[in-house]
């Protein structure tokens, strides 16, 4: 997917949601916000390292142990998908 940036005077200002780029035609953003956005961006790179272990699983693995891996790649993907409310929920109040 193609980033897209908005330039305005001399910022630049985009956000990247996981897998995705969405322009922010604000230029300030209160500290709630990016701490909230924070928090979302290390959720989703936990959810990218546990489906990389559940696509890429060794060769030896116990199936106890892939079921484990499932179970915890559920638990990230809720808390991930909280947080994402979070951003927008504190995102509509603004």
């Amino acid at each position: 997917m193609k980033s897209k940036v908005l330039q305005c005077g001399t910022v630049i200002v985009a956000r990247a949601w996981c897998n995705q780029v969405t322009l922010d035609t604000r230029l300030s953003q209160d500290v709630e916000e990016h701490r909230l956005i924070a928090l979302y961006e290390a959720s989703c790179s936990k959810e990218r390292a546990a489906a990389g272990r559940l696509l890429y699983p060794h060769h030896n693995l116990p199936h106890q142990k892939y079921l484990k891996l499932v179970g915890d790649l559920g638990v990230i993907r809720k808390d991930c998908n909280e947080k994402m409310l979070a951003v927008r929920a504190h995102h509509n109040k603004m």
